[in-house]
């Protein structure tokens, strides 16, 4: 009887360890199974997530660009057999939808297929593996300011080449776009649309095809800058776009200001006569140079249809003959800088600062003027020249700091060519640096972080100027998400 229980127990523990083992390749099968399914899932909805953000990034473009940036980016990153999966819903499944307030909604799903190893046993002899995603590419308003100085030269049918691709980033149902060109004079080829949504991008696109260079190497920055607030400020705070940018592109470091000067009422008059007064643009070169000199007056404003140089005619009731000394075009008839500069209108907006005072000491970075006097400061190159860099800046942070609207507005800035990198002006300094500024670029040791974080992108050559524009596409893509 002892012997028959004790065989009788052995068996019962053969079954129970077997029953153990059937467990323990169960448990096995299923954690491998379960871990490939893992590993297949992430994969997938990391696949999914770049597809949806880039038929966001598309859709400025039409709904089939789109669906086409996101079927190469989900192929890139899950293609057929990717992982060793049976099947994948390749190209995925992409649905575009209006949110409420009008943005583009794009949901990307896929679906792959996994054969299993262990858990067939169980009777599972594949599994189903689901991603979805969704972005949303909320709405922009955007004022795009484009530097066409003479100083672009050669290289200025790559830039518009590279400003019309950028202009096509965007949705002209949905999107805002103005288009402001500036070298002395500035032009504001597109208005935004204050009455409602969209822009007309094959306007845009003809007026940049249709650009030149003009034929003074000056930069009036501060003036296109301005411009390109004054067009956002335009659009009623309650329809404006949850994102609000302006983009700037140049060449070169500012060098032009407009303002209200005191003139010479003749070409080189001696003090005898009453100054008179006459509203443009005082510009030079970057300073130091040899000889030093000022040039202008050249007109603040021009239309689409003439963007040439024009100097200011000469002031009401002054003593200017025809021929030379008809026009303000050199230092000698104008002897000083006034303290504040003095944008004319017309304005878009309502309530925008007609004038800024050339040198505000509570922002970092702002070059000196020297010599001031009761009647302003000397028209001296190196004056002219600060209060240029000085204004730009000065503008910017109004533009920034403008909290008339109902979102913040962000600027980004590009700048073309190693010039940007050399030291320049009285400090010295170098042109990058400025443009850092202007952008509120974290980079920057003037970085304000208090105010819309913003960047700026660099370009060697024209070769890197269209991947500058989408990295700042991208990068405005991103806010928006």
């Amino acid at each position: 009887m002892t012997k028959h229980r004790g065989h009788s127990q052995h068996g019962t523990a053969f079954v129970y360890i077997g029953i153990a083992m059937f467990a323990l390749v169960g448990f096995t099968g299923l954690a491998v199974d379960l871990g490939r399914g893992y590993v297949i899932k992430a994969n997938l909805s990391k696949a999914v997530d770049a597809a949806a953000l880039a038929a966001a990034r598309g859709i400025g473009e039409g709904q089939a660009t789109a669906r086409d940036m996101a079927n190469n980016i989900f192929n890139v990153n899950f293609p057929n057999g990717y992982l060793g999966v049976d099947s994948v819903q390749n190209p995925p499944q992409i649905a575009f939808a209006d949110a409420a307030d009008q943005s583009s909604v794009i949901t990307v799903s896929s679906r792959a297929v996994m054969s299993t190893t262990f858990m067939k046993i169980a009777g599972f002899a594949e599994l189903g593996i689901t991603a979805q995603s969704q972005a949303t590419r909320r709405l922009v308003d955007l004022s795009f300011v484009v530097d066409h100085s003479n100083s672009l030269g050669s290289d200025f049918d790559q830039v518009k080449a590279a400003a019309e691709q950028f202009v096509s980033y965007f949705d002209p149902a949905k999107d805002r776009v103005a288009l402001v060109m500036f070298a002395s004079n500035t032009t504001i080829m597109d208005p935004i649309n204050t009455g409602g949504r969209g822009f007309n991008k094959s306007s845009l696109l003809n007026h940049i095809n249709g650009s030149n260079t003009t034929g003074a190497v000056s930069t009036a920055t501060s003036g296109g800058l301005y411009a390109g607030w004054d067009q956002l400020r335009s659009v009623p705070s309650g329809s404006q776009a949850p994102l609000r940018v302006i983009v700037l592109f140049t060449d070169g470091a500012p060098n032009t200001f407009s303002g209200t000067f005191k003139a010479k009422p003749f070409h080189n008059a001696p003090g005898t006569f009453a100054l008179v007064s006459a509203t443009g643009g005082l510009f030079t070169s970057d300073y130091p140079q040899s000889p030093p000199s000022v040039t202008g007056l050249s007109t603040i404003y021009s239309s689409p249809s003439d963007m040439s140089l024009h100097y200011v005619s000469p002031p009401t009731n002054s003593l200017y003959t025809s021929g030379t000394g008809g026009t303000l075009v050199v230092d000698q008839d104008i002897p000083n800088i006034p303290t504040t500069s003095y944008h004319p209108p017309p304005y878009a907006s309502s309530g925008i600062p007609p004038g800024f005072t050339l040198y505000d000491s509570s922002l970092p970075g702002q070059r000196v003027l020297i010599g001031l006097t009761a009647s302003g400061y000397p028209d001296h190159p190196q004056n002219a020249n600060n209060a240029a860099r000085n204004l730009a800046e000065i503008i910017a942070n109004a533009a920034r700091a403008d909290s008339s609207g109902a979102q913040p507005i962000r600027v980004y800035t590009l700048g073309l060519g190693d010039l940007l990198n050399q030291p320049g002006g009285s400090v010295p300094e170098t042109g990058a640096s400025i443009l850092m500024r202007i952008a509120n670029d974290p980079a920057s040791a003037s970085f304000n972080s208090n105010q819309a974080e913003g960047k700026y992108y660099f370009a060697g050559d024209t070769s890197q100027l269209a991947s500058a524009f989408e990295a700042i596409r991208n990068q405005i893509v991103r806010l928006s998400q």
